[in-house]
């Protein structure tokens, strides 16, 4: 059934096109990705064909239609949060039991359970809705049909999310294809365009074994010959022109990054924590028993909105000369970016403070979709994506091994995202992060931070191991401690080791540790 169709999309501000899409319909028990970067015009698409901007679109409705706008971050004024505004209007938008929901980035600042919750319901909904998100989870859980925006056009996927990155790598692919075959065929053509070029030449002079009153008679007849070689010559370079010309597909995030710029810290672990009480104010948020960050790892700090998380982040800064080894270096990156010199350039400012290579940040700006001339641009005409991009890579470049980064991943495009990803998997120092980007999660993180029940627990090894750890039945909870107790009393034995007191023999103390890595090692395997 025939929800919603419109077509002639067309919306242009000033020269600039936006918007140029010939038709679009959606129909009963469709869930639609929209997908796109940053300045594309997806939010903009979604407001032309409810009718809120300056032009009457041709759009006919066959139901009831409901759409959830961008919730911002809260102002002072604002009791309640983001997040929870992001509920509320969801939960009404729910209630009135619209056939079409035209939803913009519906799980902003949610936690994982309440997101989980908004999939079950889009899951439940038996109409259709079109979805705005960077959420890639989200995308791929909820949504079997994808549209592309991009330079003011609609391309459709008839999949989720994970199905259309299959497809454009199955493009980009096909692209590389066509231009190894162009390249062979621009070979061929010039390999015989300069063998007649050199045939060509030989027919001007005579064969050796003739002389030159021969020559002389028969000069004509070669004349004609050395004609025809010319006209097949300038025939194959004509074909050489009309080529069509394949280029080669470039990905910078395929771009070998040389980072080994950072001084090396010779402790295993960068921090460890044991009995703290983490509190805002008078308010207990959450108990520490024993929680390590290895040195070098990718640690991923999860929680319910409102458990600690940012003020605990507030504290590891706040006590940093206690918690890290003497000569850390730190970055923090939070929302509240703070004023940035506006005059200066986006090269200029990132590479400021680096002593990496010129070259090397060129690379890091143009993962993040900062390209030739975009790196030239003035800090004041950047939009606050490229800002959030701006800050993150200026760290990266930076001297510090270690970033604490509090949602870097909030404000960013899908391609952003990914782009972000990658460089945090080649960044050779220590990263914290705060993010409630899932695939993000599952893909960077080698080390999990995890505050349940008002205690904050430790899981060394990735998201997916971890959920595997939960799946086990009936022995996974009794693992999931003895894990965490064998890491505690593994790294209680590295600090003894290092300073033996003089009563403790250190064979001893050396064979416990033999014995408590091999059972963390197994233990791991079993599970």
């Amino acid at each position: 059934m025939l929800l919603m169709y419109a077509k002639n999309i067309h919306y242009s501000i000033g020269e600039r096109t936006l918007l140029d899409i010939k038709e679009l319909a959606i129909h009963e028990g469709e869930k639609i990705g929209l997908v796109g970067r940053n300045g594309q015009g997806k939010t903009m698409l979604l407001r032309y064909l409810t009718g809120e901007l300056d032009i009457l679109p041709q759009v006919k409705w066959y139901t009831a239609y409901d759409r959830l706008e961008q919730i911002h971050k809260e102002t002072k004024e604002e009791r309640q949060s983001g997040g929870e505004r992001t509920l509320a209007k969801l939960e009404a938008i729910f209630q009135d039991a619209a056939r079409l929901l035209f939803l913009d980035e519906p799980t902003n600042d949610l936690d994982w359970s309440r997101v989980e919750e908004v999939e079950e319901r889009l899951r439940k909904h038996s109409g259709a809705c079109v979805i705005v998100s960077h959420d890639r989870t989200l995308l791929d859980r909820t949504c079997h049909k994808i549209w592309e925006l991009e330079k003011g056009k609609i391309r459709e996927f008839n999949g989720n999310y994970s199905f259309y990155l299959q497809q454009k790598e199955q493009e980009r692919d096909q692209q590389m294809e066509k231009h190894v075959q162009y390249l062979q065929e621009k070979k061929r053509i010039e390999n015989r365009i300069e063998q007649k070029r050199t045939q060509s030449k030989g027919m001007r002079k005579p064969p050796r074994r003739m002389g030159n009153s021969e020559w002389q008679l028969g000069k004509n007849k070669a004349a004609a010959r050395q004609k025809k070689v010319e006209r097949t010559g300038k025939t194959l370079e004509r074909r050489l022109d009309r080529l069509d010309r394949a280029d080669k597909p470039f990905e910078w995030d395929q771009v070998k990054l040389e980072m080994d710029h950072l001084s090396k810290i010779h402790s295993r672990y960068i921090c460890q924590l044991r009995e703290v009480n983490i509190q805002a104010g008078d308010r207990f948020l959450f108990h520490i028993d024993d929680i390590l960050l290895k040195t070098g790892s990718k640690t991923a700090f999860i929680g319910a909105n409102g458990a600690g998380k940012s003020t605990f982040l507030q504290y590891l800064l706040n006590h940093h000369k206690k918690l890290f080894p003497k000569g850390v270096k730190t970055e923090y990156f939070h929302q509240n970016m703070g004023a940035l010199p506006d005059e200066e350039t986006v090269l200029g400012y990132v590479s400021k403070t680096s002593c990496l290579e010129e070259s090397v940040v060129r690379i890091i700006l143009a993962r993040l979709r900062f390209y030739e001339e975009a790196i030239h641009k003035k800090i004041h005409v950047l939009s606050g994506g490229e800002r959030v991009k701006l800050v993150l890579a200026r760290m990266l470049v930076s001297e510090a091994q270690l970033l604490i980064l509090d949602e870097p991943t909030n404000h960013l495009d899908i391609e952003a995202i990914e782009a972000l990803q990658k460089l945090v998997q080649d960044y050779p120092g220590t990263i914290l992060y705060v993010t409630h980007d899932r695939t993000f999660v599952e893909k960077t993180a080698d080390q999990l931070w995890i505050i349940e029940q008002e205690k904050l627990n430790y899981f060394d090894g990735t998201w997916q191991e971890w959920q595997e750890a939960l799946s086990k039945p009936q022995k996974a909870e009794e693992d999931v401690y003895n894990l965490m107790t064998l890491e505690t009393k593994l790294s209680e034995l590295i600090s003894r080791l290092s300073m033996p007191g003089m009563s403790e023999d250190r064979t001893l103390l050396e064979k416990e540790y033999e014995n408590t890595l091999e059972l963390l090692k197994q233990l791991k395997q079993d599970t």
